[in-house]
């Protein structure tokens, strides 16, 4: 599912304008991919309902779209990071003349990706479609930044009776400045669905890191 995710945020055109990563920025983020040593340049993190959605979910029994979502937040060098760990997973390793002029560009880009459907008791959890994503400040609820651009592609899976059931993974590009601007400490991705919200928390330490190799 990385992968997909992946080579779809790979043809996204971004109207970011700011300084490039250089030749040898790029080569460092696909070594540390190629490394798998590049945590430090993601931040990732379970966005979930609330407490009383899925308790009401769990009451009323049968599918219910209270599933969850893993999100990855990364800067320019490590969406490039990402691509080289998964190039290399398929022998395809990535090189620099591979890498398109998009991720060279400063940004910040949440990957948001359906968990699959999980079963408990009489209830089967199915993550609800994804309409938007946005930034907002845990220190100042009313500050919430609004993507350049969210893309949706289709995910699917075969339940026990030989149907289907559907969500969608998202992608969203934001930009790297208005990031950088929010109030100082956490902030939440927030994920709004047909069914509501679902949030996670990139901390202070994260949220440092995400910059620290941007320009």
């Amino acid at each position: 599912m990385r992968l997909a995710l992946l080579m779809f945020v790979c043809g996204i055109a971004t109207t970011l304008h700011a300084q490039e990563l250089s030749d040898t920025d790029v080569v460092a983020a696909i070594k540390a991919g190629e490394s798998k040593k590049f945590d430090d340049l993601v931040s990732d993190c379970v966005a979930t309902p609330g407490f009383g959605e899925n308790l009401n979910a769990g009451l009323a029994g049968g599918v219910q779209r209270n599933g969850s979502y893993n999100v990855t937040v990364a800067g320019n060098t490590g969406r490039i990071a990402y691509l080289a760990a998964d190039a290399k997973r398929l022998y395809k390793p990535l090189t620099l003349d591979a890498v398109p002029e998009d991720l060279r560009r400063p940004a910040v880009i949440v990957m948001v990706e359906p968990q699959k459907p999980s079963s408990s008791s009489n209830t089967i959890a199915v993550a609800a479609p994804i309409d938007h994503v946005v930034l907002k400040s845990k220190i100042k609820s009313d500050v919430v930044i609004q993507p350049l651009k969210v893309d949706t592609e289709p995910v699917s899976w075969s339940n026990l009776l030989g149907g289907k059931v559907e969500a969608n993974r998202a992608v969203a590009w934001f930009n790297s400045s208005e990031v950088r601007e929010l109030p100082a400490g956490d902030f939440d991705v927030v994920v709004i669905t047909s069914n509501g919200e679902r949030r996670c928390k990139v901390g202070t330490k994260d949220r440092a890191k995400l910059f620290s190799a941007q320009r």
